[in-house]
Order: C-alpha cells, then sequence, then structure tokens
C-alpha cells in the first residue's frame, strides 16, 4: 500500500474508531452489521484496510454516522434544535432521545 492510502486510512480510522466509541458502540457491533470478524473489522480501525461505499453505507444508515466526516475530517454543521425536535415527534422517539442522551451523559461523567 503507498505511503498516502495508508495515511489516509489511518485518518479515517481513526475518526471511525472516535465515532464508533462516541456512540458506545463496540467493535464486535460494527463487524456484524459490516458481516464480518471483529478481527477483520480491526483492520479498518488501524488503517490497514480501506472503507468501501457500501461499509460507509451501512455506518450512515444504522449508526448515523457522517461518511463526510468520517473521510474528511470536517463536519458539515448541522444546527440542532431541541425544543423543536421535541416540539414535532412522537412519545416513542422522545424516549429514544433521552435514553441517548442519558447514555451519553453517562459515557461523559465516566471520563
Amino acid at each position: 500500500m503507498d505511503q498516502e492510502k495508508k495515511r489516509v486510512n489511518t485518518q479515517i480510522g481513526k475518526r471511525l474508531r472516535q465515532t464508533r466509541k462516541n456512540l458506545g458502540r463496540t467493535q464486535s457491533e460494527i463487524a456484524a452489521s459490516f458481516g464480518v470478524s471483529e478481527e477483520h473489522y480491526r483492520k479498518y480501525e488501524s488503517g490497514c484496510t480501506g472503507l468501501s461505499a457500501q461499509k460507509l453505507l451501512v455506518l450512515y444508515h444504522e449508526y448515523g454516522m457522517d461518511p463526510t466526516y468520517l473521510l474528511t475530517g470536517l463536519c458539515l454543521e448541522k444546527e440542532f434544535d431541541v425544543d423543536y425536535y421535541v416540539a414535532n415527534c412522537n412519545q416513542k422517539q422522545k424516549e429514544a432521545f433521552v435514553d441517548k442522551m442519558m447514555n451519553y451523559m453517562s459515557r461523559v461523567l465516566k471520563r
């Protein structure tokens, strides 16, 4: 693998690892979504193996990971209005949102 490709894959792998951790997901969970072994998945995070478009779509559809961020490191800013969201979602969506926020806060406070 040429050096530039390795460097790019390593950066993407670092962002993938951090995003996975931010979401509270394990390597085995993502590996199962990809249909690969955990050992093979580790190669994505280490940069030994590059992510295909198909894998990027899995990450986007199943986990909400932003492909632009994973590939470039640039976050396309989206302003999230909590009041608007809560006012315009159903009870199940509100409960899921609160659960996600509580899990996130729990992880952040443990650091």
